[in-house]
């Protein structure tokens, strides 16, 4: 009891917390008043003034680009949201990407499971879905409270960032509800599932698979199972952790790794992973029936051995921590218990530490605001910034100005807020339900935390090169490439560059083509990493591209005037065809009909770099094959009329081979010669044949060169 009121009274002391944080917060966008409507703006266009509306555990990505994502969580009016936001930093603006305003489908739209859409996108779903960013830059989005249908999700979605397409990959659609089926400890099959469950926030990304552990199930107890899934074979394979709802844990002793440790089960909101791939859980939420207890326990799970080590905090729930002094990194130290406290890595290269901000403890419902860092190598915990609430007394807090930094700044207590780290060390979080003055509310507020780095050597501005974005040389241009501040580089060879140290800038000039290796070292003496990146790149000069193309056949007959063109160019990106000066095609090769006689002339016009262009022109020609045909009765009498059997010719048709049978197959006149025409005038070896049917084969040849065999009957008559 004493510890508590303690604690109540250094909430109370907010004035002397604020001023002494390891760091300064800036409250970049959205509202300071809870539940907040926000504005959508234009579907795809960003805007100053666009806002997403006030939301609570949502799912949150960061792309390969650095930009923050966010997706879905609840709202005031007991409804949610599936609306898709991207916020890019370096402009400060939201963009409304896919999904609907509020409450207009909560439904979604599926689609096909396994078909990409523009028209697919999730139902409103809430309470903690799970969300990872893949190495191609996909979204993947796991689970959560369905809205519409009042259910816990087993639905597994992605997100494709170029095309803006959702894909409804697994699960039983908008009204399924579905158990865990297990199969054997890390053996991927079809029939595996973790079922549906929410509050499973905990995720990692280990090569091709998503892994995730614990959460919710539909009865409201909690799951202590750790899962993956295969990317490329679309399975799930459970890993670890127990089978039993509600299990309340076996710690072991503490630091040691033992295959009979297993954590209690627990709504999970960690995204830990250390270098080696091993899995970090911390604080969240044990819920059963008649139990609700708040964790403060960081658990390993070794990818080597595949077992669980407990290595921090306490093993009994709604533990009170304790409230150290800032920038006093202790390993006997660590938070409160919590649950929907958020985390996110530190990004540094060489040290193994980890961001968890605010979430809220049962025992009087208070929303914490505090900032620590856990640096796994040492287990160390670092209190950074705010307080932990208890007994329902909101955390101080005081939002200042909009975009300016300073030491009296701090955001509200909340639990599950949107959380983001940058490649400069920063930490960021956006909206979370919590308590203000007013009273309890949802959030749409942005803040960016800016740490003091000389309180801790954790790496938070480490150096990453990113390549320049144009790497060819155009005549005349410069390319110009941005420096990270606050480094020292090397750049060699420096042929064709020069360095403005005013400006931070790096400039290329050519000629020719030169591959740079770029080195930066950190001059943060508090950066433990004395080599943080190294860079290498070529910078091309442009190449005149070459046009040519394959043309089959050069002459074609009107019964087929059909023409392959095969480009050939070299250097060379886009094209463009034209016949008779007229554009008919963008395409790399073409396949074109030309249905009239005559000579017609094709051009390729091939572009290469800096727009530099080359062409061709090849001629064709359409030609009238002409017709063939044969009588199918003649009369040799002598009367000079239809005397004589003769194939009639329209056109350039060559006879090759001529013969004519009997009825009892016996050849009767036979014709080999190129320079005259067949013809039989009824006789075989100088008698008259009888009359009746006789039948004939030919071999022709076209102006084409294409060859045929006609066979056919005549009668004749007499």
């Amino acid at each position: 009891m004493l510890r508590k009121i303690l604690w109540i009274l250094l909430c109370c002391l907010s004035s002397q917390m604020i001023q002494a944080q390891s760091g300064q917060w800036i409250w970049m966008k959205g509202s300071s008043a809870a539940n907040s409507v926000g504005n959508y703006g234009s579907k795809g266009v960003s805007s100053p003034s666009n806002e997403p509306p006030a939301r609570y555990q949502a799912a949150y990505w960061i792309d390969l680009q650095g930009n923050y994502w966010m997706f879905g969580g609840s709202e005031a009016m007991g409804m949610g949201h599936n609306d898709l936001w991207k916020y890019e930093p370096s402009s400060n603006q939201w963009t409304w990407v896919s999904g609907e305003m509020t409450g207009i489908n909560p439904f979604g739209n599926y689609g096909t499971m396994g078909i990409p859409s523009t028209l697919n996108y999730p139902p409103a779903l809430g309470y903690g879905s799970n969300c990872w960013t893949d190495k191609n830059g996909d979204l993947w989005l796991f689970g959560g409270y369905d809205q519409s249908s009042f259910n816990m999700s087993d639905n597994l979605w992605k997100y494709h960032i170029p095309t803006n397409e959702w894909t409804w990959v697994q699960g039983s659609g908008a009204f399924g509800v579905t158990s865990a089926i297990y199969g054997p400890k890390g053996v991927y099959g079809n029939t595996y599932l973790p079922g549906s469950r929410a509050e499973c926030k905990s995720g990692w990304l280990l090569g091709d698979e998503l892994w995730l552990y614990g959460g919710q199930d539909a009865t409201s107890t909690s799951y202590g199972d750790l899962w993956s899934y295969d990317i490329n074979t679309n399975q799930w394979a459970w890993q670890g952790g127990t089978q039993v709802l509600a299990f309340p844990g076996s710690y072991g002793i503490k630091g040691v790794a033992s295959a009979s440790n297993i954590p209690p089960s627990r709504c999970s909101y960690t995204k830990w992973k250390d270098a080696n791939n091993n899995l970090y859980l911390f604080a969240g939420g044990q819920f059963s029936t008649n139990l609700l207890l708040g964790r403060n326990d960081v658990w390993k799970f070794d990818m080597g051995s595949k077992e669980w080590v407990w290595i921090s905090g306490s093993n009994i729930g709604d533990d009170l921590g304790f409230n150290p002094a800032y920038c006093q990194p202790d390993t006997t130290k660590y938070p409160i218990s919590r649950i929907e406290n958020q985390t996110a890595q530190t990004n540094s290269s060489c040290v193994n530490a980890f961001w968890t901000f605010g979430g809220f403890d049962f025992s009087g419902l208070s929303f914490h605001n505090d900032l620590w860092l856990f640096n796994t190598e040492n287990l160390e915990w670092t209190k950074v910034s705010g307080e932990a609430s208890l007994a329902g007394v909101p955390a101080p807090y005081s939002f200042g100005s909009p975009g300016v930094a300073a030491p009296s700044n701090m955001p509200p207590g909340r639990g599950g807020p949107s959380v983001w780290t940058d490649n400069s060390g920063n930490f960021w979080i956006c909206g979370g339900g919590g308590n203000l003055n007013a009273g309890w509310g949802y959030l749409n507020d942005l803040w960016k935390f800016i740490p003091d780095t000389s309180c801790f050597k954790t790496g938070l501005t480490g150096i990453t090169l990113a390549p320049p974005a144009q790497t060819t040389l155009c005549p005349g241009d410069t390319i110009k490439y941005n420096v990270p501040g606050n480094v020292q580089i090397n750049l060699q060879p420096t042929t064709g560059t020069n360095f403005n140290a005013a400006s931070g800038q790096i400039l290329f000039f050519g000629p020719g083509t030169n591959t740079y290796t770029l080195t930066a070292n950190s001059l943060n003496p508090n950066d433990p990493c004395f080599l943080n990146d190294t860079l290498v790149f070529t910078i091309s000069g442009y190449s005149i591209p070459k046009a040519d193309f394959i043309v089959s056949p050069l002459i074609a007959g009107i019964s087929n005037p059909n023409f392959d063109l095969v480009n050939t160019s070299i250097n060379a990106q886009n094209y463009e065809w034209y016949l008779d000066n007229v554009l008919i095609s963008t395409n790399k090769d073409l396949n074109w009909t030309i249905n009239q006689l005559g000579k017609f002339c094709f051009k390729l016009i091939a572009f290469g770099d800096c727009n530099q262009k080359d062409s061709i022109t090849k001629c064709v020609e359409v030609v009238d094959q002409g017709v063939i045909s044969f009588p199918n009765v003649f009369s040799p009498n002598g009367d000079n009329l239809n005397d004589v059997f003769r194939p009639i010719i329209k056109g350039d048709y060559t006879i090759t081979n001529f013969q004519i049978f009997n009825r009892w197959g016996q050849s009767v006149y036979q014709f080999r010669n190129y320079s005259t025409k067949p013809e039989w005038d009824g006789t075989y070896q100088g008698e008259r044949c009888e009359m009746g049917t006789y039948f004939y084969m030919a071999e022709v040849s076209d102006g084409m060169g294409v060859h045929q065999l006609i066979k056919g009957d005549v009668i004749l008559l007499r």
